[in-house]
């Protein structure tokens, strides 16, 4: 089910994007379907599983510098990205009138983010393709491991039991269990919530606007027509909702083109780019092929495709004995 938008609307956006690089702010989006010799500078490093409850802005940028955290580093390469987990964001980020600060601080916030949800995902890809070129070679797998299958199977849509793994099955998985290019997924996140203005955004950390159809499992969008029961499905962190965003990517049937082109993309050898699988999410709203002009304009300004490489930082873990 698409967003509501409308040819105006976008045209005021890109011209707005046009005057101030790399910005597009929009009002409260509409739902859519659905991270030399010097003694070593010592940072603290957040667990794994580290959620950050940050109130303020000023206190976000105190623990990006505390951390090394420096967008400009992680572009150029030379630094990793430090595994910082905001549980939402800072409750001033959208009302900040400095364009270039609000920018950092929101990519700064979810990065980290895109990183992590993108890792699980490509754990799960990296045991599929294990699993399918041992079943090519002729080997059984165990039970645990077809369980495993059929499970991964279940959670992206697919229908599947035991008889029925082979080619075919692990083709469609494959199709699915992938990561989304991490400059889409920052762009996208900043179009659909606002910079984090949002109200969808501040009180459910609800970064894309996936949609929902209980009450009580979002917010209700004040554009929504008579007799329309959707709400804007809100999260327990911004973690939750990036992790959705990515699922609903691969798993809803609107976006099989979008998974066609990224399949393209790795039987090509090429690294995923999000400018051109952009042009896959013509779904994602009703304005079609302005939503990804829009898209593609984000990531050009902002040079989010600087950011395709990035990987997140962990802390060593010292192992005596």
């Amino acid at each position: 089910m698409p967003s509501f938008h409308t040819a105006a609307f976008v045209g005021g956006i890109i011209l707005l994007a046009s005057q101030v690089p790399g910005l597009v702010n929009r009002p409260d989006p509409a739902p859519v379907s659905f991270s030399v010799e010097e003694p070593p500078v010592e940072r603290p490093a957040a667990p794994a599983n580290a959620r950050l409850d940050v109130a303020k802005a000023d206190d976000f940028e105190v623990i990006l510098e505390e951390t090394g955290f420096d967008l400009n580093d992680i572009r150029r390469g030379s630094d990793l990205v430090p595994a910082l987990y905001l549980a939402s964001l800072p409750e001033d980020l959208g009302s900040l009138n400095q364009v270039k600060r609000k920018k950092q601080l929101f990519f700064s916030a979810v990065l980290p983010l895109v990183l992590r949800a993108n890792e699980k995902v490509a754990r799960d890809r990296v045991k599929l393709i294990r699993f399918r070129d041992r079943a090519f070679d002729g080997a059984q797998l165990r039970p645990v491991e077809r369980e495993w299958l059929l499970e991964l199977a279940d959670s992206y849509g697919v229908d599947a039991d035991d008889a029925e793994i082979g080619p075919a099955l692990f083709a469609e998985l494959l199709l699915k269990v992938d990561e989304i290019p991490v400059s889409l997924a920052l762009a996208q996140a900043a179009v659909e919530s606002g910079w984090g203005a949002s109200r969808f955004a501040r009180n459910g950390n609800a970064l894309f606007g996936q949609r929902a159809w209980s009450e009580k499992a979002g917010i209700a969008p004040k554009e929504r027509a008579s007799g329309e029961k959707h709400v804007v499905r809100k999260y327990e962190s911004l973690l939750g909702s990036v992790a959705s965003y990515v699922h609903n990517l691969n798993s809803h049937p609107s976006y099989r083109d979008f998974r066609l082109r990224r399949a393209s993309l790795r039987t090509a050898g090429r690294t995923l780019d999000g400018k051109v699988l952009a042009g896959g999410l013509l779904a994602y709203a009703e304005i079609g092929q302005a939503y990804v002009d829009m898209l593609r304009l984000v990531i050009t300004k902002n040079r989010l495709g600087d950011f395709e490489g990035a990987i997140l930082e962990r802390p060593l873990v010292t192992v005596s004995g």
